[in-house]
């Protein structure tokens, strides 16, 4: 330890020695007498023209640019789009030099061709582009895009592959100014290597702003350009991964990428059973080729999971990529892939992709639930058993074509199928605090799921070649899903309340539900005068549904062919609904002011075989929408009318679980919403510093809520039922830096919180009461890096939850507290070595067992590079080192609190050797140590 300690001072002392002098100044304009605001003054080596460091001017033109050697000769070159190049060589003898006044002349030669090619400055802004030359910022030999970004000013990537410029997100990625790997972004940044990146430029999405149909900056995200180094045009990269550990965990898969100019191909496949999937979600969205399919629309349904225990789960468009779902429990999962990419030209580009996933999942659940009523207290104890199975095949095609520069069209088609088979038994005890025992018994049940998918999308965007500001957007879209359950209960319950008795219970229930939804949208834009302009847009919706439900007895011959009227039906359900809103928008320097008006008629026919006549709902109204922009801040209000769901109006009862029967309401009022939404997000490049947030406040009336009716012998009643009026505020916030004191020393801070009050009603035996909540999280992390040797990240977390009933004298209130401490560290050293430990301290005071109240979770690995450019890394890891990771979950809702602790991935040791494929074509960077690929 003594040891360590004294290598991490020795670094930050080795980081700190060199940085000792200082120069400033002020950059003008030789006409206007003005500063130069985000000018790049760029200091090097005389003798080399090796970059030691640079910085941006402020608006004023001033600049200040620590952290220089002394006595060693040096130039200085400043660069603006528009401006001829100004150079002056000096030395540092002194801590500081003011270089006093720096007169810069406009010429409209292009900056790349008055600079040689050692002299490109680190960073470059032209209007609304920003341009990082590669070469400035250094990486490691098998350094991945990824890895380059995380070095640039302004760009955050988080440990999911998700990137961030200036606090906006990256839509896509483009190589050379063209598709690559149908745009999306982790195809790139996962997978192509650092060294044949020439420039990195960084836009604004113009075509999410065409689709958006309005002029508001704000709210788009952006687009990032890789250019590659001269030759580098075709070539092949990938890895593939092996390993095998104790406790009969294994991992295995390989993914392979093929480019030649216009033409990508990629294939993967995967196998493991260590709770998670095979690849990270970046390489599913990119090689199974979702994030193509939803440019344009929200079709493309995504869940992601982590629990404390370390296991992970993706569902992309209903199908399961292994790890910790909703199942809980152990799983095994595997998946093979396929994705062309053909991008004849930057105005075509068209895709195909195809994935198979299968998942497996072991769980075995102990846990109970309490409801507390006055001085009762009701509690349901479960221990669970339960095998799934899960099947999906994904295919998508789909095109983006740019006929000419005003006009975009974007299409897609998708059809997914898939199967779920999950059987599980439950042993139930229900208990009351006053009565005693209530019922035990045990509850077998088998469900097959059935899934079938299919989903298409084309989008229209238009400007005016003769009206600036003149813009037409159409966007259709049609789904159709099927949904086939089929669930078989099997049960006895012995009843000690109110009279002792057996219950044997069997029956076979399927539900049918086709799906059909159809929509049409447009939106238009009309500049009427300077600074004003009309927008309208319109949106016709159609959906036809059917839920078919039968369910069936035991016959004498043991099959269940007998059909229980009461609990089957049909209900259908038709809705008509249309929109439409008109409004102007006021323009003026930094404030937009956009108020609408819209209107929505809908007409839902609900229809059931029980029932004499239909349930119509009917609504006409007009709604209103005002937006504000101010710079960096948006304020968005509008009112809505939100219908209640399907589900929520069939009048059939689900017995499928015997202990907790759900009943549907016809008689349900739709919900009145007001809501009120401000968010902003300002990034300072000359100090590196980016601040966000977002706060939303709402009111709702008739909101849906679930009323409870305990029933003597332990089992529940659901039924849905209107409320009064419902609040909720909430708020997000964060601030983050980057300092980089030297070329060779940065760190990376950040601090954060979000808060979210709710008040709202719930309803138990009858007895309304509104409940008050409170969640509060805190964040805060900080990282340090030493030349890509010797790497500390830290973090902590916070979170506090409490709850508060109107009705003090049947419920009981709830403060639960829970942190994290975390702290990661990698050594690069010596070379072909990295040594890496994370460990964290969990607490949470919701588990009532102390031995999980908390707990250390400590992991480490060494990896070892070999081969040429490093491309082999065995990793010898091992996880859970204190065996001390649990599953266990507390969830707090209403009058109840729910705890389970499930079976977990614990204890084990693994190797696993991974070998790189890298394309040709770019020369290897020198120096540096290696770095592990993820």
């Amino acid at each position: 330890m003594k040891k360590i300690a004294t290598l991490v001072l020795l670094l930050f002392y080795t980081g700190w020695a060199g940085a000792q002098g200082m120069v400033n100044g002020k950059l003008l304009d030789t006409q206007t007498k003005k500063g130069l605001y985000l000018a790049t003054v760029t200091i090097y080596k005389a003798a080399d023209t090796s970059i030691v460091t640079y910085r941006l001017s402020a608006e004023d033109g001033t600049f200040k640019i620590p952290g220089l050697p002394l006595n060693v000769p040096l130039r200085a070159i400043a660069t603006f789009t528009g401006y001829k190049v100004m150079r002056t060589d000096f030395t540092l003898t002194q801590a500081a030099l003011n270089m006093d006044t720096l007169w810069m002349s406009p010429d409209s030669t292009s900056l790349d061709e008055v600079l040689v090619v050692a002299e490109r400055p680190p960073m470059t802004v032209r209007k609304d582009t920003i341009e990082f030359n590669a070469a400035a910022f250094k990486t490691l030999p098998n350094a991945l895009v990824e890895d380059l970004l995380k070095k640039l000013p302004g760009v955050q990537v988080d440990r999911d592959g998700n990137i961030t410029v200036n606090g906006k997100p990256v839509n896509r990625i483009t190589v050379d100014g063209k598709a690559f790997f149908g745009d999306d972004p982790k195809m790139a940044t996962r997978n192509l290597p650092s060294n044949v990146i020439d420039k990195v430029q960084v836009t604004d999405d113009k075509e999410e702003l065409l689709r958006r149909g309005d002029d508001n900056l704000n709210n788009v995200g952006k687009v990032i350009n890789l250019t590659f180094k001269k030759g580098v045009k075709k070539g092949m990269f990938g890895k593939a991964y092996a390993g095998a550990g104790t406790e009969g965990t294994y991992e295995a898969g390989a993914i392979a990428n093929i480019f030649r100019d216009t033409l990508q191909v990629s294939a993967l496949g995967y196998i493991n059973n260590l709770n998670r999937p095979g690849f990270s979600f970046s390489e599913l969205m990119q090689t199974g080729g979702m994030q193509r399919n939803t440019d344009v629309n929200t079709n493309r349904s995504v869940s992601i999971w982590r629990n404390s225990s370390g296991g992970t789960g993706i569902r992309i468009n209903d199908i399961n990529f292994g790890g910790i779902t909703e199942y809980g429990g152990l799983s095994t999962s595997s998946g093979l892939g396929l994705n062309i990419n053909h991008s004849p030209s930057s105005k075509q580009s068209i895709f195909g992709q195809y994935f198979y996933g299968n998942v497996k999942v072991d769980v075995k659940n102990d846990g109970y639930t309490t409801y507390n009523n006055a001085d009762t207290l009701l509690r349901r104890s479960e221990k669970e058993t339960a095998k799934i199975l899960i099947n999906a095949h994904n295919i998508g095609l789909g095109a983006k074509l740019r006929p000419d520069t005003l006009t975009n069209i974007l299409a897609g088609i998708n059809y997914m199928a898939g199967t779920t088979v999950d059987d599980r038994f439950t042993l139930v005890q229900n208990t009351n605090s006053v009565l005693g025992p209530l019922s035990d018994g045990g509850v077998d049940l088998d469900r097959d799921n059935v899934s079938r998918n299919y989903r298409h999308y084309i989008n229209y965007s238009r400007l005016s070649r003769t009206k600036k500001g003149r813009r037409l957007n159409l966007n259709h879209q049609l789904s159709w899903q099927l949904r086939d359950n089929e669930a078989t209960t099997h049960s006895l319950i012995n009843y000690q309340y109110p009279q002792p008795k057996d219950s044997l219970f069997d029956q076979l229930r399927n539900e049918k539900v086709p799906t059909l939804n159809v929509s049409i949208y447009g939106n238009y834009s009309e500049p009427v005068i300077k600074n004003l302009s009309v927008r309208m847009d319109a949106r016709y919706e159609y959906e036809q549904l059917t839920n078919t439900i039968r369910t069936y007895a035991r016959d004498g011959s043991g099959g269940f062919t007998v059909l229980n009227n009461a609990l089957s039906n049909r209900f259908e359900r038709t809705s008509n609904s249309f929109s439409t809103a008109a409004g102007l928008e006021y323009k003026n320097k930094k404030l937009t002011i956009t108020p609408r008006v819209r209107y929505q008629s809908q007409r839902f026919v609900n229809r059931l075989v029980s029932l004499p006549q239909d349930v119509v709902q009917q609504l006409n109204t007009f709604l209103p929408e005002l937006g504000i922009v101010y710079g960096k801040l948006n304020i968005d209000y509008r009112k809505e009318v939100i219908l209640p769901g399907y589900r929520y109006l069939i009048p059939v009862f689900d017995n499928t679980n015997p202990y907790v029967i759900n009943n549907g309401n016809p008689d349900l009022l739709p919900a009145i919403r007001h809501s009120l939404q401000l968010n902003m997000y300002t990034y300072d490049p000359k100090l590196s510093l980016n601040v966000w947030g977002w706060a939303r406040a709402a009111t709702i009336r008739n909101d849906v809520i679930q009323n409870i009716l305990q029933q003597d012998n332990g089992t529940q009643l659901v039924l849905p039922v209107n409320a009064g009026e419902g609040k909720s505020i909430s708020g997000n916030g964060g601030i983050n830096k980057q300092n980089k004191f030297s070329q060779r020393f940065t760190m990376n801070s950040n601090i954060g919180f979000y808060y979210e009050y709710n008040e709202n009603y719930f309803s138990y035996n009858n007895q309304l009461s509104k409940q008050y909540r409170n969640n509060v999280n805190l964040w805060a992390g900080i990282g340090l890096n030493w030349n890509d040797v010797f790497e500390w990240n830290n973090n902590a977390s916070y979170g506090g939850q409490k709850v508060r009933n109107s009705n003090k004298t049947l419920f009981q209130s709830y403060d639960v507290t829970s942190y994290e401490i975390s702290s990661e560290q990698i050594l690069r050293w010596p070379k072909h070595i990295i040594l890496e430990n994370n460990i964290a301290f969990i607490r949470n005071s919701a588990f009532v067992d102390p031995s999980l109240r908390e707990y250390v979770r400590w992991n480490a690995a060494v990896n070892i590079t070999m081969f040429k450019n490093e491309a082999g890394v065995l990793r010898l890891g091992v996880n859970d080192i204190l065996k001390k990771i649990n599953n266990t979950q507390v969830i707090l809702s209403q009058n109840m609190l729910k705890y389970s602790n499930g079976n977990v991935l614990g204890n084990y040791y693994m190797a696993t050797f991974t070998y790189n494929i890298r394309p040709t074509g770019a020369k290897k960077k020198v120096g540096g140590q290696s770095l592990l690929l993820f």
